[in-house]
C-alpha cells in the first residue's frame, strides 16, 4: 500500500480487504449497465471494484492530495471520471441527466452522513438504489420501526420513500485507520410511490416539527409549529383513532404520511 496521509478532518477510514470491497458492491446490485457515483473515493480501493462492474462511475473526492494515487486509477479504466470537489459544495445537476438513472455507493465520514444523503433525495427521481457504508448506531436509526428509541426524522423519511435494509455489520478492525466505532452496510431501494403523499415537502417538514421534541405528545410539538388549535388537532387524531398523548415515536411511517395529508388539508381550508 502506498503510504497515505490519513487526513481526521475529512473522516478518512479507509478499506483494503477485496473480499469485503467486492461484496459492497455485490450487495448494491451494481451491474455493466449501472451508472453509479461513489462519493468519497478515499484511496480508490472501493472505486476500483466498482468500475470493475458498472458502466460508468463518477466518483467525489475532497482531499485534493489523493489526486495523483486517483488519477493514475483512472488511466486504468475508461469508464471512470474522478471529481476533486467537496460533494455538498457540488451541483449534481452538472453529472445527471434528467432522465437517467444511477446508483450510489459511498463509504461516507460518519459526521456528514445525514447531509449526503439529504442531498441526495433532491435527486430520488434518478437513483434506483443507495449503499452507504455508516457508523452502526447510524444504520439502526435509519432502520429503525415506531416505539423504538432509535426511531426517528431520519427513520420516517427514508422509509417513507425507500425499502431500507441493514446489510451487515463491518467491525471497526477492517478499516485503516480503525475508527472508535463499528460501521454498517445499510442498501435504500428507491420507491417515489411506496407512499400517497400529497406534498413531499411539506411531509418533510412535518416530520421535523413533530419530533421537534421527542418528551414532548404530537399534539404539543404540531400546535408550536402550526397555527391552528388543539381541538382541530385533537380531531384529526380521534379520526385515525391515534391516543390524544401519543409521542411522535409511537406512530408508523404510514401513519405519518396519512396524518400528514390530513394537517395539510387542515391548514389550507
Amino acid at each position: 500500500m502506498d503510504k497515505i496521509d490519513f487526513k481526521k478532518q475529512f473522516g478518512q477510514n479507509f478499506i483494503f480487504d477485496t473480499n469485503l470491497l467486492r461484496f459492497i458492491v455485490e450487495s448494491a446490485g451494481v451491474t455493466n449497465e449501472d451508472d453509479v457515483i461513489e462519493i468519497g473515493a478515499g484511496a480508490g480501493t472501493l472505486t476500483n471494484q466498482i468500475a470493475l462492474k458498472a458502466k460508468s462511475v463518477i466518483s467525489f473526492e475532497i482531499d485534493k492530495s489523493l489526486t495523483e494515487r486517483l488519477q493514475k486509477l483512472e488511466t486504468e479504466h475508461d469508464n471512470l471520471k474522478f471529481v476533486f470537489e467537496d460533494f455538498m459544495q457540488v451541483d449534481l445537476n452538472k453529472y445527471i441527466n434528467n432522465d437517467s438513472k444511477f446508483k450510489v455507493v459511498a463509504n461516507i465520514p460518519y459526521y456528514i452522513t445525514t447531509p449526503i444523503i439529504f442531498k441526495l433525495l433532491d435527486f430520488a427521481k434518478n437513483i434506483d438504489t443507495m449503499m452507504f457504508m455508516v457508523q452502526k448506531e447510524v444504520a439502526e436509526r435509519f432502520c429503525a420501526e415506531c416505539n423504538n428509541k432509535d426511531y426517528g426524522i431520519t427513520s420516517v423519511i427514508l422509509q417513507s420513500i425507500a425499502d431500507v435494509k441493514y446489510v451487515r455489520t463491518i467491525k471497526r478492525e477492517c478499516f485503516t485507520p480503525a475508527p472508535n466505532v463499528d460501521s454498517a452496510l445499510i442498501r435504500l431501494d428507491l420507491k417515489l410511490d411506496k407512499y400517497n403523499i400529497n406534498n413531499r415537502k411539506f411531509f418533510v417538514d412535518f416530520v421535523h416539527n413533530a419530533f421537534a421534541m421527542r418528551r414532548k405528545t404530537l399534539v404539543n410539538n404540531l400546535l408550536k409549529s402550526y397555527n391552528t388549535s388543539r381541538c382541530e388537532v385533537e380531531k384529526v387524531l380521534h379520526e385515525m383513532e391515534l391516543n390524544l398523548m401519543i409521542r411522535p415515536e409511537n406512530i408508523s411511517v404510514d401513519a405519518f404520511v396519512d396524518l400528514s395529508n390530513r394537517m395539510e388539508d387542515l391548514l389550507t381550508k
